[in-house]
């Protein structure tokens, strides 16, 4: 045993000279890490575990100049910086949203609210055109995702109203609709709201001017009132109607091999289901309701323009009519331009030649729109929930202060 080990090990020369080349190598690598200690500015690094047993990765801390703060001031400097510049952006458009609300008359406390003058007059009372433009709908302010420029909102109108209310310098209102109509709900209580807002300004007759065109339950808002229409000569006006459907996917659904059991109370509970084809009765339950819906708005287009039933009943057949054609069936008092509507509107309000004429313009808050490009659908509300939950996962564990972890998320439960 003996005699192999010395035949096996190496000449006392080689061993010498092997141990030498070591020495200077180990040399070497010290001079090395001497040289990098110094670039790192003493740095030391470690591996670490934390009490949990969970394996924290990397573990960077200074030996003489204050651990943590070291620390943190080497890292944690450019993301302090970057957080302090947001903060100021943040602050700066913060009171340039006040001082431009709290230093401008014509801004109302809703932001979206903003008076643009079209006209300047030594007279600070006048005449506002209001914009209806879009779909008839219920509701929009419990909504995240309405635009309130993008429709008529029967939530929206009524905020907008009751600013137009409060303004004392506003003696009269032009309505300015560009609508394909909507729902006969919301078409009857816009009529509502704008009667409401002409008592208020006591006003005797609400003044329009149709645009590009004003169908179905534009009309039934505009002629619940009584009214004057000046309309563009190029617009179209008419629908006068009511529709419904009653979708039928029976067929559909025996393609694809699905069906449905229905447990109901009354024989016709579930009328409109579209996966069977609708009882007779049912066809002529919705047809009452529509025909009830189209007599109310016949005599609304009647009682408004002072048509008699009869004639109503002749045109009110769902076409949409070009203007100059409507104006024959009496929907139209004018073809002109939206000044013939102010001027009208100044008249009844006793203004003579002298008046202010404004519009409301679309001027969303800064700041909303600056915050809402944080918002979960963006690039940096994704970053940032992810960020969340990673700082849920590791708050179980006993992590040190002073210490800088590298942790591997999917080795985290």
């Amino acid at each position: 045993m003996t005699d192999n080990l010395q035949n096996n090990s190496l000449p006392s020369t080689t061993s010498q000279n092997y141990l030498g080349e070591m020495t200077k190598t180990l040399g070497n690598i010290q001079s090395q890490i001497t040289l990098q200690n110094d670039k790192l500015s003493r740095l030391k690094i470690e591996n670490s575990t934390n009490s949990q047993g969970l394996n924290t990765g990397t573990t960077i801390k200074h030996k003489g100049l204050g651990g943590f703060w070291w620390t943190y001031f080497l890292f944690g400097l450019p993301g302090f910086l970057s957080g302090l510049v947001i903060l100021l952006l943040l602050t700066i458009v913060l009171l340039g949203s006040i001082f431009a609300t709290k230093n401008n008359p014509e801004i109302s406390e809703n932001s979206s609210f903003v008076l643009k003058k079209l006209k300047q007059s030594s007279n600070s009372n006048g005449v506002l055109i209001y914009d209806l433009r879009g779909a008839i709908m219920t509701g929009g302010k419990n909504s995240s995702n309405v635009d309130k420029f993008g429709g008529i909102y029967t939530d929206f109108v009524a905020q907008d109203f009751d600013q137009i209310k409060k303004n004392a310098n506003i003696k009269n209102v032009v309505f300015r609709l560009n609508t394909p109509g909507g729902e006969v709900f919301a078409s009857e209580l816009l009529g509502d709201l704008i009667g409401d807002l002409l008592r208020s300004k006591q006003q005797q007759q609400a003044i329009f001017y149709f645009d590009q065109v004003v169908a179905s339950g534009g009309l039934w808002a505009s002629f619940k009132n009584p009214n004057y229409v000046v309309a563009s000569p190029y617009g179209e006006t008419g629908s006068i109607g009511v529709r419904t459907s009653l979708p039928n996917l029976s067929k559909l659904a025996d393609n694809i091999g699905y069906k449905e059991l229905v447990i109901k109370s009354g024989a016709n509970k579930d009328y409109g289901n579209p996966l069977r084809e609708p009882l007779p009765e049912e066809v002529a339950f919705v047809q009452k309701q529509v025909n009830n819906s189209y007599d109310k708005f016949v005599g609304i287009v009647a009682t408004g323009r002072k048509i008699e039933i009869a004639k109503v009943r002749d045109f009110a057949n769902g076409f949409v009519y070009e203007n100059s054609i409507a104006k024959n069936y009496g929907l139209i008092d004018e073809l002109g331009s939206i000044d013939i509507s102010i001027k009208k509107a100044a008249a009844n309000s006793g203004l003579g030649d002298n008046y202010t004429v404004w519009e409301i313009e679309n001027v969303p808050n800064p700041l909303k729109e600056l915050l809402g490009g944080i918002g979960a659908n963006t690039q940096i509300g994704q970053t940032l929930a992810t960020a969340n939950q990673t700082l849920q996962k590791i708050s179980k564990f006993n992590l040190k202060n002073g210490t800088m972890y590298a942790i591997d998320e999917t080795k985290i439960d």
